[in-house]
């Protein structure tokens, strides 16, 4: 009798496992799958991307300083500062350009010029052009991971 008992509390405690373990396994089937951003994938992504003038004068270390900083700055949203001195001034066309108020990331030079202006007040030693191909290129990878939206670029 307690082996009869304890054969059919198995059974029904196998079912119910397997009907909670099925239940979940197919709500996490119906789910979108979440980006990861991987440093290492990221700069050997964004490294072919690069011409060869640009990827010339980084080395794999400012690279990945560059796309932390990049990451950083889209990830918390960080606006651009004001204008510095000794800096070019915001362009105003970029700033025409905007998609119900709000100025698209890959057209608004001011948000590379300021990774740039922080890049180079923490000491690393890039340009503004090697700032831009990056930051486009780490873009593009981005969008590969689905960590961006698809953006349009035909202006409207």
């Amino acid at each position: 009798m307690i082996l009869a008992v304890l054969i059919i509390s198995l059974v029904i405690g196998f079912v119910v496992a397997a009907g909670v373990v099925g239940s979940q396994a197919q709500r996490l089937g119906r789910q979108r799958r979440e980006p990861v951003w991987r440093l290492a994938e990221a700069a050997a992504y964004v490294s072919d991307l690069l011409p060869y003038d640009i990827a010339a004068g980084l080395n794999a270390e400012e690279l990945e300083v560059l796309l932390r900083a990049h990451l950083n700055q889209l990830q918390f949203g960080l606006q651009p500062s004001a204008h510095d001195e000794g800096s070019p001034p915001p362009d105003p066309e970029f700033d025409a350009r905007s998609d119900a108020g709000a100025t698209s990331v890959l057209e608004d030079r001011a948000f590379t010029t300021d990774l740039y202006r922080t890049l180079r007040r923490q000491g690393l030693e890039v340009t503004l052009e090697q700032v831009t191909s990056v930051s486009a290129a780490h873009l593009e990878y981005l969008q590969r991971i689905g960590a961006l939206a698809a953006v349009r670029r035909d202006g409207g």
